[in-house]
């Protein structure tokens, strides 16, 4: 009798067990039929479509949000299920600066300055000054 009432610990372990190896392997599926350098340029083609889409002065709140809506977009459903708005928008938001840092001097050496969270706003005029 005893071994009945461990049937079905032992059933839920392998089923959990199960599934988090196919998580494991999809996601795996996933990173190598599109790597993060992909993904990385879809981002970057996505940034500049919200420059040229949101031209106006202070929007850079709105560009985030285009931005973040539309990288979920590229995510299969299940991933987006797995990924939440805010760690998307931080991954993004560094990936962001690491763009604005490279484009300031050439190098990603952390010269470029931080506008402060989702602000995705152009320096080129502060920079020309």
């Amino acid at each position: 009798m005893e071994g009945l009432s461990t049937m079905p610990v032992l059933v839920i372990t392998l089923l959990i067990l199960v599934f988090i190896l196919m998580s494991i392997g999809i996601v795996y599926s996933y990173l190598k039929d599109k790597r993060l350098d992909d993904i990385r340029g879809d981002v970057y083609q996505l940034f500049l479509k919200a420059e040229h889409m949101y031209r106006a002065s202070g929007s850079g709140q709105q560009k985030m949000k285009y931005v973040i809506s539309r990288a979920r977009q590229l995510l299969p459903p299940w991933l987006q299920a797995l990924i939440s708005d805010k760690a998307l928008e931080r991954l993004l938001e560094t990936w962001f600066r690491e763009v604005k840092d490279l484009l300031d001097d050439g190098k990603v050496n952390g010269s470029q300055k931080e506008n402060g969270p989702g602000d995705i706003e152009s320096n080129t005029e502060d920079d020309l000054k």
